[in-house]
């Protein structure tokens, strides 16, 4: 109820889309139009078209070059390395090498994940068997999944990259907001509960609990900096159970699918994009409310909290605030009764549009 949907139809092309975008635009004449995407082939389809849109629209990314080495999951390890940051051992695969037949660098300790460098052109293609990410135990279920890439099309670099173990919970997050003056001016972070676990959306966060991680927040905005990247960026990274150390996976150079739980760590992401580009600029803000944001009802979360220490400290923090589902918007009246279907919905703390105006979104 509180946006408006522009319908470009299945299958449509990035021109189609850039031109309802341009119609858009049009009808707005005069009002300052603020466009965010938050999925890789949307961010590509900007920087195709980005001269194009940025008439027409403010558009908060990063530079090209800089959103290239940050969607880029080899250039990702290389500056980790740089600064001393942990990340998995890790090969690079072309898929021209798979196809010629080559002999691959696949002697990695086992077992591992295997995922694209760039994952735009992966994310937009379909076959059987397709998933976000890949694993296997050995080298030859490695092989095999490199070689049903091949054989599907798919033309990029993949990584393969050793597995750390631990269940959900072993995950962390952080979200950061890099402004057009280097600086960072929102910064939340958490640990990740639990997980989505449908094939297309593994590495997805389905229940966080917004505690705190100052040291891994210091080390992502140093690759932040490292990068000269500005705009949203959200991190993936595990702790290794075996020496507690924090691995660093991912930087999506956007803002994520989760990113309400940064709300409901105390800090508003429109809040810092609109400061930043629609007026003087804003102070830096760091979410340390500790809170609980599910998609999924209680019962379900707690079942799935093995470890009776994080469980006893996860209801604590239910009971003294409940649980924050994404979608529980009293504004958006219509919806208001899917929102609440589910049980022990808790309240929503935090109103993140109150104050902004009724936003458009275009899909296909």
């Amino acid at each position: 109820a509180i946006i408006d949907n522009v319908y470009t139809g299945r299958g449509s092309t990035p021109e189609q889309v850039v031109g309802a975008l341009e119609r858009l635009a049009d009808e707005h004449a005069g009002t300052t139009l603020l466009l965010m995407v938050n999925a890789e082939h949307e961010v590509e389809m900007v920087q195709a078209y980005r001269e194009r849109l940025t008439s027409r629209f403010v558009v908060p990314m990063a530079t090209d070059d800089a959103l290239r080495r940050a969607a880029d999951k080899e250039v990702l390890e290389d500056v980790c390395a740089d600064l001393g940051i942990a990340t998995p051992e890790t090969v690079a695969v072309a898929m021209d090498d798979v196809r010629a037949g080559r002999d691959l660098p696949l002697d990695l300790t086992y077992p591992v994940v295997l995922k694209p460098a760039v994952s735009a052109e992966h994310l937009l293609m379909g076959f059987p068997g397709k998933k976000k990410v890949y694993t296997a135990d050995d080298r030859a279920g490695a092989q095999a999944v490199l070689q049903m890439l091949a054989e599907h099309g798919f033309s990029g670099t993949v990584l393969v990259q050793q597995l750390i173990p631990g269940d959900d919970t072993q995950g962390r997050t952080v979200t950061c907001y890099r402004d057009r003056s280097g600086r960072v001016t929102l910064m939340a972070s958490g640990q990740l509960l639990l997980g989505l676990h449908a094939p297309t959306m593994i590495g997805n966060s389905a229940a966080i609990l917004t505690e705190p991680q100052p040291d891994l927040e210091d080390q992502a905005s140093a690759i932040l900096e490292a990068l000269d990247f500005t705009g949203f960026a959200n991190f993936d990274v595990k702790v290794d159970p075996r020496d507690g150390r924090a691995q660093f996976l991912d930087l999506n150079p956007r803002i994520g699918r989760p990113n309400y739980y940064a709300n409901v760590a105390g800090v508003n992401p429109a809040q810092a994009v609109v400061e930043d580009h629609l007026e003087d600029g804003g102070p830096a803000r760091l979410g340390r409310d500790v809170g609980l944001y599910s998609y999924v009802p209680w019962p379900v979360l707690r079942r799935y909290l093995s470890d009776p220490a994080l469980r006893r400290r996860v209801t604590a923090v239910r009971r003294r605030r409940g649980l924050v589902h994404p979608l529980a918007y009293s504004a958006d009246r219509n919806r208001r009764r899917l929102a609440y279907r589910w049980a022990s919905a808790g309240t929503l703390t935090r109103d993140f549009a109150r104050h902004y105006p009724r936003p458009t979104a275009i899909g296909f």
